[in-house]
């Protein structure tokens, strides 16, 4: 099994005054293609946004911010230690389910006594049969 790259990507989340430098991490997945985690930098959290949400509000960082970077990754690194994504993504691989036998690929039984219930008798209850051990319910 090949082992996935680690890709990160170090931006900055455009949101006013709660603008932050933040990390993508590839390898984080949260199993919804609606959404995307961010390590969001100025709360020293990972946290899972909206894509269509966050993606235009995320740039690049400027030329006089890429010496965060190395604070990014400690910080980010450190928070990823104990992490516990919201749920873990579901990946099953694709199993073909074959069809049930047909009724006429059961083998029959014989019971030797010729009736269907191997010499037990079926209980048959007809309306109106009560023993008096059950209750009846009436409107």
């Amino acid at each position: 099994m090949a082992k996935k790259k680690k890709k990160m990507w170090f931006g900055f989340l455009e949101a006013g005054t709660k603008g932050s430098p933040v990390v993508r991490d590839a390898n984080l997945d949260t199993g919804n293609p609606k959404t995307v985690y961010l390590f969001n930098f100025m709360k020293e959290r990972i946290l899972e946004y909206r894509r269509d949400i966050v993606e235009v509000k995320l740039r690049e960082l400027a030329p006089e911010e890429q010496p965060l970077v190395p604070e990014l990754r400690k910080a980010y690194a450190r928070v990823r230690e104990t992490f516990e994504p919201r749920a873990a993504p579901l990946r099953r691989p694709f199993r073909k389910v074959s069809p049930a036998p047909a009724l006429d690929d059961f083998p029959e039984i014989d019971t030797g006594d010729g009736d269907d219930f191997g010499g037990l008798s079926p209980l048959v209850f007809e309306p109106g049969d009560d023993d008096g051990d059950s209750a009846v319910l009436t409107d």
